[in-house]
């Protein structure tokens, strides 16, 4: 739980950083496409420190949300489940990421978003539940480890 601010920048930061990564070197064949430089000329010249800088000034709102719900979010699900299992720091990381993509529907009136081209969206927001995810179990893993040791000295 120590380590909850980098899962929070991680979980929050990584879709528009993965979304920009998937433009500026075109791996979905969506950044040299007419709709795609009317609307977003740059994608192709951007470097990691402004991809990485624009996806904090546009997620300002969905960190400040985060920071809110977290620790809300990991005691409902720590109630729910007795033990800390792998499952459990799995079941806890998805719901956790899962605000980021509510908060963008919420900013959205409950609607797609259209600025997004739907191959490179799709993938970044794959990749950013998969990176989320793991990085919550391993941020997570040390205090699984410390829960089962004290079962075993219980059992003792």
């Amino acid at each position: 739980m120590k380590w909850f601010p980098v899962h929070i920048l991680i979980k929050d930061l990584s879709f528009m950083v993965f979304y920009f990564i998937l433009m500026k070197y075109n791996l979905t064949n969506e950044t040299y496409l007419p709709q795609t430089i009317k609307s977003f000329p740059g994608a192709a010249d951007m470097t990691f420190v402004n991809m990485v800088a624009v996806s904090m000034f546009y997620n300002i709102i969905p960190c400040m949300i985060s920071f809110a719900t977290y620790y809300l979010i990991v005691s409902i699900f720590r109630n729910i489940f007795k033990k800390s299992s792998p499952l459990s720091l799995i079941a806890i990381g998805f719901f956790l990421t899962l605000t980021t993509p509510i908060t963008y529907l919420a900013f959205s009136n409950w609607k797609h978003n259209d600025y997004y081209l739907i191959k490179a969206e799709i993938i970044a927001w794959t990749l950013c539940f998969v990176v989320s995810i793991f990085s919550y179990y391993l941020l997570n893993k040390r205090s699984l480890m410390q829960s089962a040791l004290e079962v075993g000295q219980e059992e003792k």
